[in-house]
């Protein structure tokens, strides 16, 4: 059947290629189908599903929202939203907007601090994109200001650090909520990332119906005890690589995590109103990679 990355980025966000150059690296890593789940926006889909189709690569239509939760940002993926779902659409293109005038405050704040960057080049790197912390991150590095991305979040740009600016407020239950309105399953990404998973239970009561277990920053322990909570809360296992087409921070190349193609089609049972078990993932097929 095949394996799948669930979790890419393309230039839709802000990711380095073009959501059919995402593509063609997907077909190079074997994989047969391609979760596209770009941060705020749905725009990179249509070009992406045309070059899958092209390609033989399956896309799961995504998208990851940015949420806002005590003392760090949380996550949340959305698989197969109504791309049609004009409320859903109109959310959206505010939590753009929102990066826009984040923008101005990141770069004033980045200048206090010494550190003199273009807003125009920042906007060059973004492209179509709406502007965000690691186009901020790119033009520092490109002005040898720091020595990499991973630096400029760690110094400057991380949650709580000198030139962090939160964005219009969303919190993870909003996101859930506004998420299955729009028809998507909701699924908490890289949980093994936050301070605790304390959070999941709250969620789980709000519709939460999956976690990424399998994510590159995920150690083997962590995998363990979010496949136990995935059974404990009866939700689904999701797993991608978060490539954004170059090496980045707790990222990987496409296909580097990838999960078995049945999982794509457990979110799909879900996603079509079918329980088997509730939404319980009781697979045992083990992932690739992670």
């Amino acid at each position: 059947m095949g394996y799948a990355d669930l979790h890419v980025h393309t230039t839709a966000s802000d990711g380095a290629l073009a959501p059919a150059l995402m593509v063609a690296q997907a077909r190079r890593a074997g994989l047969c189908a391609l979760g596209i789940t770009d941060h705020d926006t749905v725009d990179g889909i249509a070009e992406a599903m045309a070059a899958g189709e092209a390609a033989g690569v399956e896309i799961v239509p995504g998208v990851e929202i940015n949420t806002d939760y005590p003392g760090e940002e949380v996550h949340v993926l959305g698989y197969y939203p109504d791309l049609h779902d004009q409320q859903f659409l109109g959310l959206l293109e505010e939590l753009r907007e929102s990066r826009r005038w984040r923008l101005d405050a990141m770069i004033e704040k980045l200048r206090s601090l010494g550190l003199d960057v273009c807003r125009e080049r920042v906007l060059e790197i973004a492209g179509s994109a709406a502007p965000g912390r690691l186009h901020v991150a790119k033009a520092l590095r490109e002005r040898n200001l720091v020595r990499d991305v991973r630096e400029a979040f760690s110094k400057y740009l991380a949650v709580g650090g000198p030139a962090y600016v939160e964005r219009a407020r969303i919190d993870p239950a909003g996101a859930v909520a506004s998420l299955l309105q729009a028809g998507a399953v909701p699924v908490l990404a890289h949980p093994g990332l936050l301070s605790s998973q304390a959070i999941v239970p709250t969620l789980v009561e709000h519709g939460l119906m999956g976690l990424e277990a399998y994510y590159p920053g995920h150690d083997p322990g962590t995998v363990v005890c979010l496949l136990r909570q995935a059974e404990r809360y009866g939700l689904l296992v999701t797993g991608g690589s978060d490539s954004h087409g170059e090496p980045e921070a707790h990222t990987g190349e496409v296909g580097s995590v990838r999960v078995p193609y049945e999982h794509v089609e457990a979110i799909r049972r879900v996603r079509s109103g079918i329980r088997s078990g509730g939404h319980r993932y009781n697979s045992t097929a083990r992932p690739q990679g992670g």
